[in-house]
């Protein structure tokens, strides 16, 4: 007996109908368990809190394989070049803004890309996430006053939206979280406020986080070894006017996590005080800038790096707040994160790989060890559930007790996972009723087609019908990330037999979802003809998670010679799947030849 290959990877759709001579069956059977699973080989783990810069010394790092060997699952490159360059990574996009000085005052400010090129890179990848400056507290970067970036910042902004309303911006991108970037931010959001006469808009917030001096460049002082630190603040652009409000740190500060805990804090604190508590924290630049020697030497200097990194990568995962914390994320403080950076070189520090040698340095090793020991997952909430009733005859809020109606039960599914999911989300509203109130049912679902990671989210409405108004209904929501599929089919080899013939058909259905289907699965056997005629079915009471298979069988009787065209098809009461199809072919006319059916599933 020999199988039906079904190739899911394809899902073309197509039949394809192979005659092959019985002494080749053997040599191609064996080929087809050789061959590399190269979809596997392909995808590895894809992390989507993890991320890096791509400072672009090295252009051909895809080939190279450094974005698999990290697990990263995001990058960004300072600029907006359209689509991810980095596949299967997510591409973060960024608009540069510079001030347009006259007399050293800054009287405007230009904007990299914008016109065409914007558009173009917006058209190029809808839905994006776009940083809107890089440093703009920065003198020696973007060096936007605080006024002038939240000129800038709105004029991006609603270009971006009304060319991509499905755009995400990100505002803030600053150096660091510290008394004087807060004092800069604030001035951004009452700069907005009084021009525009609204809250600075943003779906997520932006800060970078290294650990910098304020006080100690671009001159010396004298507890430090040499000058270092942050640039100036626009708005303090001297050492006399930046010295009542910068901060101080040491050189030994730099691998400090406690300040890093701190300050990443102190910022969701910040944002809970300005009304952006519900709104996704991400850091596109932190790590380590000295190079080796002029801090720490080898090994410690290696030792030092990896400790800091570790820390920051466990307390992010980790780190919550009820209060401040990102709700939909599970309440977590950070969602992304990129390390600084991946191939810049010698110096700064912390670079993952070498530009000339091309091999990962010793950061970049800890950095590919960390991430290959975690389980990446999907991790589905529901959250915010109410039920509203519609409005009475008369138009008011109140409808008469004891009154029928259809309710809406409206809450919000996310997944805090550190993967997108790969199949349907089910959403099911189980409920009781004032008849049986012991006895729960599901009272309505949907399934969304795809949640990404770290805290997305879509509202749900679903209506619950014959609703008693004010009767005492318990309910809950479940929600479940479900790939279900049908694997492969297939029958005996069928030559030169006696018929009519029974036939025995088999199919083997896969759920490849982080959630078991906890419901009865029905697999659906049936003709294809230009009806579609049953052939048998089997009930499945339930189906494991995470690539969880099972076999089913029917019968289907009485077959005289010819080709029998049929499908397969499972469903719950939610989700069906694409139907597989194949022919059965019985006693074909070329005695000496054996068909084999290789199908292709939708």
């Amino acid at each position: 007996m020999k199988k039906l290959v079904t190739d899911r990877k394809s899902r073309k759709g197509i039949l394809v109908l192979t005659i092959l001579l019985g002494i080749a069956l053997t040599l191609w059977a064996s080929a087809v368990a050789s061959a590399p699973d190269t979809e596997t080989q392909q995808s590895g783990l894809v992390l989507g809190r993890f991320g890096f810069g791509w400072t672009r010394k090295v252009s051909d790092v895809l080939a190279r394989g450094w974005p698999a060997y990290l697990n990263a699952g995001w990058y960004w490159d300072w600029g907006a070049t359209g689509a991810t360059q980095l596949p299967p990574l997510q591409y973060m996009q960024t608009v540069r803004v510079k001030p347009v000085l006259s007399n050293m005052v800054q009287v405007g400010y230009t904007a990299t890309p914008t016109g065409t090129a914007l558009l173009n890179a917006i058209a190029n990848q809808p839905g994006a996430i776009w940083l809107i400056g890089n440093e703009p507290d920065c003198s020696a970067m973007d060096n936007m006053r605080s006024e002038w970036y939240a000129r800038a910042y709105h004029d991006v902004y609603h270009f971006i939206k009304a060319a991509d309303p499905t755009a995400k911006i990100a505002a803030g991108n600053i150096v660091q979280p510290t008394r004087q970037r807060f004092m800069y931010l604030d001035s951004v959001l009452a700069t907005y406020q009084t021009e525009y006469g609204e809250p600075l808009p943003a779906d997520l917030w932006s800060i970078h986080s290294y650990i910098l001096c304020e006080k100690c460049y671009p001159y010396n002082i004298r507890t430090e070894p040499f000058a270092w630190g942050a640039c100036w603040v626009p708005d303090w652009p001297s050492r006399t006017a930046s010295e009542p409000y910068a901060t101080f740190y040491s050189v030994y500060d730099h691998w400090d996590m406690n300040i890093f805990k701190t300050r990443i804090e102190t910022f969701r604190q910040w944002m809970y005080d300005n009304g952006y508590r519900n709104h996704p924290l991400i850091i596109p630049e932190y790590g380590v800038l000295f190079y080796e020697n002029l801090v720490y030497k080898n090994p410690t200097y290696d030792t030092k790096n990896r400790e800091f990194m570790y820390a920051g990568f466990d307390w992010m995962l980790s780190a919550r707040s009820p209060i401040t914390g990102y709700r939909p994320d599970d309440g977590r403080l950070v969602q992304g994160w990129a390390w600084f950076s991946l191939d810049h070189g010698d110096y700064p520090g912390g670079s993952l790989f070498n530009p000339h040698t091309y091999q990962p340095t010793a950061i970049g090793r800890d950095f590919a060890a960390y991430t290959a020991l975690l389980t990446p997952t999907a991790d589905l909430l529901t959250l915010d559930a109410y039920i509203s009733i519609p409005n009475g005859d008369s138009g008011t809020l109140s409808v008469e007790p004891e009154t029928s109606v259809t309710a809406t039960v409206n809450f919000t599914v996310s997944n805090s996972g550190d993967i997108g999911t790969e199949g349907l989300v089910v959403v099911k509203v189980v409920g009781n009723s004032p008849v049986s109130p012991t006895y729960f049912s599901v009272i309505n679902g949907i399934t969304i087609d795809h949640l990404g990671c770290c805290g997305d989210y879509e509202v749900v409405t679903l209506p619950w019908p014959n609703y008693i108004v004010g009767e005492d209904y318990d309910f809950y929501l479940t929600a479940q990330e479900i790939d279900l599929h049908v694997d492969d089919i297939w029958v005996p080899a069928l030559v030169d037999v006696p018929t009519p013939v029974t036939v025995t058909l088999s199919a083997t259905l896969g759920n490849g979802g982080y959630s078991q289907v906890e419901e009865p699965l029905t697999v659906t056997f049936y003709h294809n003809t230009s009806i579609h005629i049953p052939i048998g079915e089997v009930v499945i009471p339930e189906l494991g998670c995470c690539g969880n298979k099972q076999t089913v069988s029917v019968p289907w009787p009485d077959l005289s010679d010819g080709i029998y065209p049929y499908c397969v098809t499972a469903a719950t009461s939610l989700i069906q799947t694409e139907p597989v199809c194949a022919s059965l072919w019985i006693n074909p006319p070329y005695r000496y030849y054996l068909p084999i059916l290789i199908v292709e599933a939708e």
